[in-house]
Formats: structure tokens, C-alpha cells, sequence
């Protein structure tokens, strides 16, 4: 019977293994490998990519490119595909044709999408198989802070929320030989320089750096400029006696009144900065179009009212230097 091992021992002594061993043999080193723990490397992105559906279809175009660049074993090939949108909602594929027939009136944005691959290559001068996996992961960073807004407890900020550097893309790759997997991060590298990507405004970058110091500081300017241009101009052989109390008394609300518009200005102009986002997206459905002209809007709002902010305490600075004069009018005249 063939499921019975044989041995045979030969005119020498020796021991003959008969066909049914080795062919035991080959599938418990099989079951082994299949079972071994991979290697692996990663690599993570935070550039503002600005993904749409053909982009995917370059980057699963390229994968399978590399991966038929090793020669696999074709009956060993897979691919799994994870679609996740905001509100919970996720789909999975075997195949990107079934990728491609998805949903893409869907009103919820794309959250992110996972290209996994699963393949075998024979390496002919070890007479062993190489199990590898490759995963490319793109994520909604519009999408993602979407999320985080509607999570986020309410006294955490929409500005600080915008102002988190999200990872957009990353790479990861479970090997047997390293130089192999080398060849996938060198494809996806090459994916990423060929992505557009949003610009960010040099000047907008460095005020986010500094932004939690605007207040401060230019509350400490407009006081600053009140205390000097009434220290240029107050005339002490007019304000004696009685005028001199009422000179205090309200130089004192001038004080606190310019320091609370000021405050406002400045508060107004440091949220507006920090809520600026340089765009990275999805853009595969309409919920994802929608949330990408949201924030578009939110970017331009930002600008236009982290100019007028600057503009007001401006104003507000300049208005000090009459401060003065306006108080001897009110007490003189």
C-alpha cells in the first residue's frame, strides 16, 4: 500500500528510504516553512498625497509588475484588497476587477485602502520556496481628521486636531530574502514620486511653529505701545488734582478694553493658522469629493481670517497712539 513506508536494507547494511519518505519528507519541510515566521521591513510616508482612482490603479499595476519580475509561482499569487470608510463602513475584495465595480456613489468618505499580496518564489539553487507578503497601506488624512473631530471630546479643538501630521502611505513587506524585498520599497518609492501632492505655504508652516506665542506677545506689544505713546504725550502741568484720578481711572479701562480686543484679534488669527491643513486624500467616491471640498473651504476661511486678525490688531496698535489725546478730551474739554 502506498501510505505504508518501506525500508529496505541493502547487501552494505545500510538503510534505503522508499519513494513514500521522501515524498513525507517534502511536505513536512513544506508545512514548516509555510508556518515559519517571515522577516520583514516598512517603510511610512507622511508626504500630502493626493490620491485618486487611477493612482491605485498605477500602484497595483506596478506591484504586479515587480512581483512577475521574480518570476513567482503563478498558482501561489493572491491578492486581498480592504476598503474603510469613515461611519464603520469597510468592504474587502479577491481581485481588483471586483475593487474597480465598487461603490463609488458611496456618500461616506474613503478612510483608507489596503493592497495585500501573498506570493511564492522557488529558489532553484536552495530547492527552496520563499514566502512573501506584501501590504501597501494609503490612508485619508482629510478623512482621518474628520474622524478625530467626531470623536474627539469638546474641548479639544478642530485647530489642534488639523494641526496633527498624519502618516499617508506606508509599506510593509514580510520576506525570506532581504534583497527581494528591497525591490518592492524601491517600486513604492518611485509610486510616491510620481503622486501629486499639495504644497504647503512656507509661511504658514512657520507660524504653526510659533503660533501658541501670538497672543502673548502681541498682547504685550499693544500694552507696550499704550504705556509709551500716553508716556510721550501726558502733560503733567494739565493732569493734577482731581484730573489726575480721573486720568487713571480711565487710562485703566482704556487698558483693559484695547487688551480684550487685541486678545480677541490674536486668538482668532493663532486658531485660523493651526487650522490650516495642507490636503492629503482619497478622492474614490462622491463622500470623499464632498469632504475634500469641506476642507478646502476651512483652508481658504483660514487664510482670509488669519489676515483680518492681523490686520485688526494692527489697527488696535495704531488707535493706541491717539489714546491719549482721546482721555484729555474726555476729562478737559
Amino acid at each position: 500500500m502506498n501510505d505504508v513506508v518501506e525500508i529496505i536494507e541493502n547487501e552494505a547494511g545500510t538503510n534505503v528510504i522508499r519513494h513514500e519518505d521522501a515524498q513525507l519528507d517534502l511536505f513536512l519541510r513544506m508545512h514548516e516553512k509555510v508556518n515559519s515566521r517571515s522577516e520583514e521591513i516598512s517603510k511610512s510616508y507622511s508626504n500630502n498625497l493626493l490620491v485618486i482612482f487611477s493612482d491605485l490603479k498605477e500602484l497595483h499595476h506596478k506591484t504586479i509588475q515587480s512581483i512577475r519580475s521574480l518570476q513567482p509561482e503563478e498558482s501561489t499569487v493572491g491578492l486581498r484588497i480592504s476598503v474603510t470608510h469613515n461611519e464603520g463602513e469597510s468592504e474587502k475584495f479577491n481581485s481588483f476587477e471586483k475593487f474597480c465595480e465598487h461603490n463609488k456613489t458611496s456618500p461616506n468618505p474613503t478612510l483608507d485602502v489596503i493592497f495585500i499580496y501573498t506570493f511564492t518564489i522557488y529558489d532553484a539553487s536552495t530547492n527552496e520556496f520563499g514566502n512573501y507578503r506584501i501590504i501597501n497601506h494609503l490612508k485619508s488624512r482629510v478623512a482621518e481628521l474628520k474622524q478625530l473631530e467626531t470623536e474627539a471630546p469638546p474641548f479639544i479643538s478642530a485647530a489642534l486636531i488639523s494641526s496633527m501630521v498624519t502618516t499617508t502611505a506606508k509599506i510593509t513587506i514580510q520576506y525570506d530574502d532581504y534583497v527581494k524585498a528591497r525591490h518592492f520599497t524601491a517600486m513604492f518609492d518611485e509610486w510616491i514620486k510620481g503622486c501629486d501632492e499639495s504644497k504647503n505655504i512656507p509661511f504658514i508652516n512657520t507660524l504653526k511653529s510659533v503660533s501658541h506665542l501670538i497672543k502673548r506677545f502681541g498682547k504685550l506689544s499693544i500694552y507696550g505701545l499704550l504705556a509709551l505713546f500716553t508716556a510721550f504725550g501726558i502733560e503733567t502741568e494739565i493732569i493734577r488734582g482731581d484730573l489726575s484720578v480721573q486720568f487713571i481711572v480711565i487710562y485703566a479701562s482704556i487698558f483693559v478694553i484695547t487688551g480684550g480686543i487685541a486678545e480677541t484679534f490674536l486668538s482668532k488669527t493663532e486658531r485660523s493658522i493651526d487650522s490650516y491643513l495642507a490636503l492629503s486624500y482619497l478622492k474614490i467616491n462622491k463622500g470623499d469629493a464632498k469632504l475634500i471640498s469641506d476642507f478646502e473651504g476651512r483652508n481658504r476661511s483660514s487664510l482670509k481670517w488669519s489676515l483680518a486678525g492681523v490686520l485688526g490688531t494692527v489697527c488696535v496698535g495704531i488707535l493706541t497712539s491717539s489714546a491719549y489725546e482721546f482721555i484729555k478730551w474726555l476729562i478737559i474739554d
